[in-house]
This record gives C-alpha cells, structure tokens and sequence, in this order.
C-alpha cells in the first residue's frame, strides 16, 4: 500500500509541477476573490457583484465518505468557472451535527444557539429525533439526504493471526464482553473454543480501542453488539441497552483513538489490539479484519460479504419516512437476515436546511442545491466506487432528490442556478454558473488515471500471489526443486509491476 501511495505522490507531483505556473496565478486570484466575499461568512446581507462573482461552501461531519467529499468537491471546483472554494472537515458525525444545528456550542455547554455553524453537515446517523422535534418547533426544518451506504468492520493486530480463512472469528457476545471490559486476553477459554487454532502466549493483553466523541462508528457497532447479544436476565454478560449510541461511557480499561487515522495508529502500534474502523479504511491500511458472526450466525469479514452482502442488508425500507424532512431515526440496517448480508451497514446522509436565508448570496445557495444534486449523478458519486460507498437503493435515492426540491433557496427567477454542461453548450457554457465536465485541471486528471492504475495493479498482483500460493501447494505435494526458481520468477514478475507501471 505504502508503494502505491508513493508511486501516486510522485506521478502527482510531476503533473502538479507541469502545472504550477498557471496554477499558481489562478489560485491567488481565486484566494483574493474568495477571501473578500468569505469575510461575510454566513451572517447574511451581502448582495451578488457580476463584476467579481465568487463562491465557497463549507460542510463538517462523519470520516467515513470524507473522501468521497473531497474528491467530488475538488472535481466541482475545477469545473466551475468563476473562483470557488468548497471543503469539508472531517470531525465525526457528532461534531457535525452539533455544527449543523448550532446544539451544545461550545462542546459539553449544554448551550444550544440553534446557529448554522456550517453550511451544510453529514453523518452516518440519523438526527435524534427529540432533536429534530426541538428544532422544528423553533421553527428550523431541514432535510437529511441519504446518498450512500458503506460497512464498519472490527479490526486486530494479533501478530501471525491473518485475514480470512485460518483467522479470528468474534461472536457479537464475545465482542460484547470485550468491549465492555469482561474479557481481558487472548487466550480466554470463550475465545478459544470458536478459535482452536489461535495460538497466543498466555495472559496475552487485548489492548481495546473505541472511538471519542459522538462517533457513528461507535453508534454503529453498539447497535450491533445490541442486537445480537442484548444484556438481559438470560444473558447478564451481553451488551447493555444504555450503552447504545454514539457518545457512550466506556469501561476504564478501553483506550481512545480518536478518529479513522488515530484508531489505525493504535491498531498498528499495540500488538494485540482490537478496534473498529469503516471497512473500506481498514482494507486500504491493511489492517486485519475479524470475521464476525451476522443475523444467520454465518462468520464473515465485509470483504467476504461485498457489495452483494451490504446491499442486502438495505433491502427493508419500512421503517424510512415518506419525505427528507421526516424522522428517519428508525431507519437501520443491523444484523439483518441473509447468509451472506453484512451486519453493520451504515447509510450515511448529507443535512441541509430547508431555508437557506443564512446563507448570504443566492449563487451560493443555489451552489448548496447542485452539489446536493451531484452526489445522486453517476459522473460524481460514481468516483467514490474506489472509496467503498455504495450508492443507496432507488427508493432512498427518490426520496433524496424529492427531498433536494424542498430546499428554498431564495432566487424566486432562478437567477443565480447552477446548470450542469455534459454535451457541449457554445456560448453558454461559458457562463459563470455553469459546471461543465468539458473544464478540466490537469493535475486532478492525473490523479484519477493513476488511482485507475492502481486498481489493475492491485488485480494483477492478486491473481499473481493466488497463482504463488498455488505453487507453493503443489512444491508441497512434489519436489522442493522445483519451487526455488519457479517461485522467483513470479516475485521477480510482481516487482517489474509495480515498478514498470
């Protein structure tokens, strides 16, 4: 992985060098632009100038499609004429709720201003539904928009213990009483009878990392160990009902690892660790996934389940609302019937309000509106194929974009309207409010291409170190001769690969 990631960096930086000339001078122009038309922020007040127009949108929320976000922001940005600046922080679903609805700001105040503190939020949750209540009735709707689905995985580093077949099976109780602080090694019989041939020295430490803040990594698998495993008079060591959620109070023994990157480190740094990722993260840092028990009592990792396997599990939409700006706080896909169906799948969602007067000039709201619109366009959601999102079923697409109409944007003639230019408009393609997929940034291009390549590459070592392990089974089963200069070959034929592509 780390070879792949170097290999882009420094095709990147050839094409970004090719570019930095022209590059440079539009970025200060669009900083000057940007920076006089952002002093606003979102107070209001400011009036469109056709002299200089300019836009920016600034979203927070959930790690989980944060590169999703990226890479469709940075594609509209370079697709858009006039100077614009769209980001997104990647903060938890928590804190971008919190942003959204201007609730407890500052953190733990129990102050709730009800302030857009962003423009718009995401989060693979659903807003509490007591939350939703409030604000509606201080006259605040707003619309969540489902648009992808994805997987969380748990994860270890128990040295020598490998993925997939021969590696570490976890029932949801046992997990339970992990993560709860009741099983504290390895080699505890429980985990040893569903695992004989996990071969651990004795006393072995399980080092237990969780989420901080308001996660929906950690609202997810709660939801899940509760589902399978419920604490009750039956089952005093299950998963107890109060500590389902996305902010929970954890046992002493547990660590915190904030976020994607800091849960990676404490998995990679602490020998026998335990933790819990999206699943698409943790395959991309190579971590170890445990194949846990679903809602048939099948063991299977995510990648075992696949697209298949998590699309299942978002097949019963009885419980979604009949328009965006409902509840959808009964929406959930855990532990759902199917051999193969995933059993924490998330659907993760974009919050935008419904009156957009906060924000101060109609071409930005109008901007909010398109952008909602692109993450529902194949051109555009599809680049985040590579990131493990999947899109969401036709019927939550429908909603979302009925959902997208009940936005207000306050542009009674649509003057400030983003158009789309996918075949080509002469003359008018060149308006200021048209995003046109004929503009391109060559650094942007060369990005795209070579993370193509590297999903070949990816392939092509795959079936090369399947056809290495099936040699190795056959020297096994005939001379030893005959693997030495065999096997070496077909090293010496990935290392050309990687290098030569």
């Amino acid at each position: 992985m780390k070879l792949y990631t170097a290999l882009i960096a420094a095709s990147v930086g050839a094409a970004a060098a090719q570019d930095t000339a022209s590059t440079a001078a539009a970025a200060a122009s669009t900083a000057a632009a940007v920076s006089g038309t952002e002093s606003s922020g979102n107070s209001g007040g400011s009036s469109e100038s056709s002299s200089s127009p300019s836009v920016y949108l600034h979203g927070s929320g959930t790690t989980n499609p944060s590169k999703c976000f990226w890479h469709i922001l940075d594609k509209l940005e370079e697709q858009i004429k006039i100077p614009a600046r769209l980001t997104y922080r990647a903060v938890g679903s928590g804190a971008g709720i919190s942003e959204f609805l201007g609730k407890d700001i500052p953190k733990d105040s129990g102050i709730n201003d009800f302030k857009a503190h962003n423009d718009w939020g995401s989060g693979d949750i659903p807003i509490d539904a007591e939350d939703r209540t409030t604000w509606n009735d201080n006259g605040i709707e707003f619309v969540q928009l489902p648009f992808v689905l994805s997987a969380v995985s748990f994860f270890h580093s128990i040295p020598g213990v490998p993925n997939g077949q021969g590696g570490l099976n976890m029932t949801a109780c046992l997990l339970a009483r992990i993560f709860d602080g009741d099983i504290k090694t390895w080699d505890h019989d429980d985990i040893a009878e569903i695992n004989p041939g996990l071969d651990v020295p004795q006393d072995y430490p399980i080092f237990v990392g969780r989420r901080v803040l308001g996660s929906s990594s950690t609202y997810s698998i709660t939801n899940y160990l509760y589902a399978q495993c419920p604490r009750g008079l039956d089952n005093p060591k299950g998963w107890p009902v109060d500590k389902v959620g996305s902010e929970i109070i954890w046992d002493e023994s547990t660590n915190e690892c904030d976020g994607s990157g800091p849960m990676t480190d404490c998995l990679v740094e602490n020998p026998g660790a335990i933790g819990y990722i999206d699943s698409a993260h943790g395959h991309e840092e190579e971590l170890t996934e445990i194949a846990i028990s679903n809602g048939d009592g099948v063991f299977l990792t995510a990648k075992d389940a696949g697209v298949e396997g998590i699309q299942a599990a978002a097949t019963d939409l009885s419980d979604a609302p009949d328009s965006a700006d409902g509840d959808f706080s009964s929406l959930a896909f855990y532990n759902k019937p199917g051999a193969t169906t995933w059993p924490i799948t998330l659907v993760s969602y974009v919050y935008i309000r419904k009156d957009l007067s906060f924000i101060d000039t109609a071409a930005r709201r109008q901007l909010l509106k398109a952008f909602a619109t692109s993450l529902f366009d194949p051109e555009y959601i599809g680049m985040c194929d590579r990131y493990g999102l999947i899109p969401v079923p036709d019927e939550l697409k429908q909603l979302s974009l009925d959902g997208i109409g009940l936005i207000d944007v306050n542009d009674p003639d649509d003057t400030y309207a983003w158009s789309f230019e996918v075949d080509t408009i002469p003359g008018a393609g060149q308006s200021d409010y048209i995003i046109s997929q004929k503009r391109e940034s060559f650094t942007l291009y060369e990005v795209d291409r070579i993370a193509d390549d590297v999903v070949d590459l990816k392939e092509q070592v795959r079936l090369l170190q399947l056809e290495l392990a099936s040699m190795r089974v056959s020297v096994a089963e005939s001379s030893a001769g005959f693997f030495k200069p065999t096997a070496a070959f077909v090293l010496s034929a990935i290392v050309a690969i990687l290098f030569v592509n």
